[in-house]
């Protein structure tokens, strides 16, 4: 008896880290999604095309900033920022183009958004789960 109630209490514990990063994945996912729509509204009106994305270039800086409050708003935070990536909460924005395997004849633009989070684990063994997002969103 001595032995099982610690080995309930681990088991709880693991059940509920692992449904606390789930939970957080579709949060983070939902935030991504935003994310990504707000942006590729602001590179297509912008008439932006496909690149990496520099910090301050202009219509892309714009889009990325009002993708992370658009992060920040729908997780109803303040603690994603695209300004340091070597901090944790960092958005990341792509933009691509793809063609569809050469079945388009104008490709089309992405733009790609990226975020991590991390989760506080309750298992002694574990300090933090990584969690990432990804979405993506078609412009122009």
């Amino acid at each position: 008896m001595a032995l099982l109630l610690p080995l309930i209490l681990l088991l709880v514990a693991i059940a509920f880290t692992g449904w606390s990063a789930l939970q957080q994945t579709i949060s983070l996912t939902s935030a991504a999604r935003a994310g990504a729509i707000k942006a590729a509204n602001d590179l297509a009106q912008a008439g932006q095309g496909p690149g990496t994305c520099p910090v301050g270039s202009g219509a892309t800086a714009t889009a990325w900033q009002d993708a992370t409050n658009a992060i920040n708003s729908e997780e109803g935070t303040s603690v994603y920022q695209c300004s340091n990536s070597g901090a944790d909460d960092y958005v990341t924005l792509t933009t691509t183009t793809d063609s569809l395997n050469g079945t388009l004849s104008t490709p089309m633009s992405l733009v790609t958004i990226t975020l991590s989070h991390n989760v506080g684990a309750w298992i002694p063994v574990v300090s933090n789960l990584h969690v990432t997002a990804t979405a993506t969103g078609r412009y122009g």
